[in-house]
C-alpha cells in the first residue's frame, strides 16, 4: 500500500511538472503586480513647504528626518520608500507562482536654503530601483532616472554605477566655496578635462587610485523636457556641440607642500603623474589632456598634458563642482568644521 501511495505521489508530481512545463512553453503565465499605483504611497508633500518663510526645523516637521543634510552647502535631502512586487504565475489546473521580483520606488525631495537658512527652492521626484542583479529589467519603465535641481544644487541618480546620490554645485555656489578655501591652512587644486581624453582615476602621493568624476556619462537619462532646465547656466552651452556626458570639476584638498598626482583610466591603459607644489590658501586649476591611441588590441591613453594656472580657465567657467559622487562626499560636508 505504501509503495502504491509512493507511486501515486510520483505520478502526481510528474503530471504537475508536465503541466507547468506546458504552461511555460505555451505562454500560459500571467504577471500579478502589486500595488498597481505605488507612487500613491509616497505622495508629493513639497507643496506644503512655504518658500521664503520656513527654516529647516519647520521643513523637517513636514517632511521628516532628512536622509542627508549640510548647513554649509545649504540643503536637506529627504527620501520616502515603497515597494512594488511582480509575481509570475503559471496557469496550470491551479495557479502556481514560479517567480517573484521586487522594485523599490524612492521619492527624493531636495530643499535648498538661502543664507538666512530659509527654504528658497524645492524639487522632488521618484526613482525606481530594481535589484542590482537585474539592473536593466525593472518591473515598469516609468522612473528610470532622477534629476532634481533646487537653486544652485543639482542632484541626479541613474541606472548605472552604484545608482546612488550624485550632487553638483552650480558655478555661483562653486565660486563661493573656492573663495573660502583661500583662508584655509591647506591648498586646493581644481581639476578638469581639456578637449581630448582624460583619466577617470587619481592617486595622490602613491596612495590607492580613486574615482575621479570629471566626465559624468549619466546625463543622457533625461526625461522629456527636463534637460534644459536642469542644465541651465551649465555646460554644454553650445546646443550644436552636445556630448553624452557632462563636464564637471573636482576640487582636491591638499596639505601645503609638494605632491604627486597620478592620473589613469579604469578601462584604458596608460597613466601619467603631475607634480604640484602649493602654499597655504593656494587655489589653482589643472587642465588634463591625453590622447587615446585607438588601438584595437589595447587602447591606451598617451601624450598626457597638464596645464596648471592660478586663474580659472575659460573652459571651466560654466562647469559645476562635484560635491557627492555615487553617495560619497568628494568635498567636505561642512567645510571649516
Amino acid at each position: 500500500m505504501q509503495a502504491k501511495t509512493g507511486r501515486d505521489l510520483a505520478s502526481i508530481a510528474r503530471i504537475l511538472a508536465a503541466g507547468l512545463s506546458l504552461s511555460l512553453i505555451s505562454g500560459c503565465a500571467v504577471d500579478v503586480t502589486s500595488p498597481n499605483d505605488p507612487q500613491a504611497l509616497i505622495p508629493d508633500r513639497s507643496s506644503a513647504i512655504a518658500v521664503g518663510q520656513m527654516g529647516p526645523t519647520a521643513v523637517r516637521s513636514v517632511l521628516g528626518v532628512p536622509q542627508l543634510s549640510s548647513a554649509y552647502w545649504g540643503f536637506d535631502l529627504f527620501r520616502n520608500d515603497t515597494e512594488q512586487t511582480d509575481v509570475i504565475v503559471a496557469v496550470t489546473p491551479w495557479p502556481v507562482p514560479i517567480g517573484r521580483i521586487k522594485d523599490q520606488l524612492q521619492r527624493y525631495t531636495l530643499v535648498a536654503y538661502d543664507k538666512q537658512a530659509r527654504a528658497n527652492a524645492v524639487a522632488t521626484g521618484i526613482f525606481r530601483r530594481p535589484a542590482a542583479w537585474r539592473n536593466v529589467a525593472p518591473i515598469e519603465s516609468d522612473f528610470p532616472s532622477l534629476h532634481l535641481r533646487a537653486a544652485g544644487l543639482m542632484l541626479f541618480i541613474d541606472p548605472e554605477g552604484a545608482r546612488d546620490i550624485n550632487l553638483l554645485a552650480a558655478p555661483a555656489i562653486r565660486d563661493g566655496f573656492l573663495q573660502r578655501a583661500r583662508a584655509s591652512g591647506g591648498c586646493t587644486v581644481v581639476i578638469g578635462c581639456g578637449d581630448r581624453g582624460c583619466g577617470d582615476q587619481l592617486a595622490v602621493d602613491g596612495g590607492p587610485a580613486r574615482r575621479l568624476p570629471l566626465r559624468n556619462a549619466h546625463i543622457y537619462w533625461f526625461r522629456e523636457g527636463e534637460r534644459d532646465s536642469w542644465l541651465q547656466g551649465i555646460e554644454p552651452h553650445d546646443p550644436h556641440a552636445r556630448t553624452p556626458w557632462l563636464e564637471t570639476l573636482v576640487a582636491l584638498k591638499l596639505a601645503a607642500g609638494e605632491h604627486a598626482l597620478e592620473f589613469s583610466s579604469r578601462y584604458l591603459g596608460g597613466s601619467a603623474a603631475s607634480r604640484v607644489a602649493c602654499r597655504p590658501g593656494d587655489v589653482s586649476y589643472l587642465v588634463v589632456n591625453a590622447t587615446d591611441n585607438a588601438s584595437f588590441m589595447k587602447r591606451t591613453l598617451v601624450d598626457w598634458q597638464f596645464d596648471r594656472t592660478d586663474t580659472m580657465p575659460e573652459r571651466f567657467a560654466r562647469r559645476p563642482l562635484v560635491l557627492m559622487d555615487d553617495g560619497q562626499w568628494v568635498v567636505d560636508a561642512e567645510p571649516g568644521e
